[in-house]
C-alpha cells in the first residue's frame, strides 16, 4: 500500500473514530419540520460518516455523492447514540481523493439503530449512476405503493428545502449532535434528502420499512435554499418468498422544478419486517 492509497493518514480498515450523540424530543421535532412528518430517524442529521471524517479533514470540503442506509429500528427518544466508524476505501481518481467510509451506531444498551455507509470527494464532483429510463419522463399521477405492481411509476412526494435561516438552523442541531461542522459539503444539505426519503418510504411501508428497510442514495447535483424537489418512483420487483414475506424493490428520481436530476435512490423492504415477527 503507498502513500496515494491514503488520506490524512488513513488507510482502508483503519478506524476513522467514534461519535456519540443524544436523540431528544427537540431534534425529532426539528427533523420533522424539514423533512416531513413521518420521518423516523433523526439521527441521520447527525451523518455519521461525514461527521467523523470531517474531524480529520482540516477544512476541507467532503462532497457527499453516495449513501447506502440500513435502518434496523427507529431511535429511542432519551437514549444515547454511539457509534463506530472505519474506512472502506482511499483512492485517488481523475485529480480528486475519493473516500468511502462506514458506521455502526448502537444506543447505551446496545440495540443497532443504523448501518450506514458513504462515499466521498474531497472538493466538489459530479456523481455518476444508472439511468432510470422509466422515469425519464414526468410522473404526474400519486404512486401508492402498497397497492402498486412491478413496472407502475408515479409521484412519491414533493419537498420544499428550508430557506437559509431555518436551515442555518437545521445545522446547528445537527452540528451540536457530531460535534463538528457539517456544513461543508459540496452537495449542500444531503441528509434532508436521506431523512425525506426515509420519510416517504416510511409512509408508504410503515413499520416494515423503520425496522430492516435499505436505501441507496447519489447524489447528482448541489442543493440550494428554498428549493421545490419532487420525487417520483417505479416498483422495480415485487416477490414474494417461501415464508409469505413480500421483498420490494423501488427506485426513486429526485429533480428540481426545471426538471434537473438532484438525486437517484433505491429502497429494499420486507413486509412483514423479520426483525418484527
Amino acid at each position: 500500500m503507498t502513500v496515494a492509497d491514503s488520506w490524512h493518514g488513513l488507510r482502508a480498515g483503519d478506524q476513522v473514530g467514534n461519535l456519540e450523540y443524544m436523540v431528544d424530543a427537540a431534534a425529532l421535532a426539528r427533523y420533522r419540520q424539514i423533512v416531513g412528518a413521518n420521518g423516523s430517524f433523526p439521527d441521520l442529521m447527525a451523518e455519521d460518516c461525514r461527521a467523523m471524517l470531517a474531524t480529520r479533514a482540516a477544512g476541507e470540503t467532503l462532497t457527499t455523492v453516495w449513501q447506502r442506509l440500513e435502518f434496523m429500528r427507529p431511535p429511542i427518544r432519551g437514549r444515547r447514540i454511539q457509534v463506530g466508524g472505519w474506512i472502506r476505501e482511499v483512492r485517488h481518481a481523475r485529480d480528486r481523493v475519493w473516500i468511502r467510509a462506514a458506521a455502526f451506531a448502537v444506543d447505551e444498551i446496545g440495540t443497532e439503530i443504523l448501518r450506514s455507509e458513504g462515499a466521498f470527494v474531497v472538493g466538489c464532483a459530479t456523481a455518476r449512476s444508472e439511468h432510470i429510463a422509466r422515469l425519464a419522463e414526468a410522473q404526474p399521477e400519486a404512486l401508492n405503493l402498497p397497492s402498486s405492481h412491478v413496472g407502475d411509476a408515479g409521484r412519491l412526494g414533493q419537498l420544499r428545502l428550508p430557506g437559509q435561516e431555518q436551515l442555518d438552523e437545521y445545522r446547528q442541531v445537527a452540528n451540536a449532535m457530531a460535534a463538528t461542522d457539517l456544513s461543508r459539503d459540496g452537495n449542500g444539505p444531503t441528509s434532508i434528502i436521506a431523512g425525506w426519503l426515509e420519510g416517504l418510504m416510511g409512509a408508504n411501508f410503515g413499520e416494515d420499512f423503520r425496522w430492516g428497510g435499505e436505501l441507496s442514495i447519489v447524489h447528482h447535483r448541489a442543493l440550494t435554499p428554498a428549493m421545490t424537489l419532487h420525487c417520483d418512483g417505479v416498483v422495480l420487483g415485487r416477490d414474494t418468498d417461501v415464508r409469505g414475506v413480500e421483498k420490494w424493490r423501488v427506485a426513486m428520481l429526485v429533480r428540481d422544478a426545471a426538471g434537473h436530476q438532484a438525486a437517484t435512490a433505491e429502497a429494499v423492504v420486507e413486509s412483514p419486517s423479520p426483525r418484527l415477527v
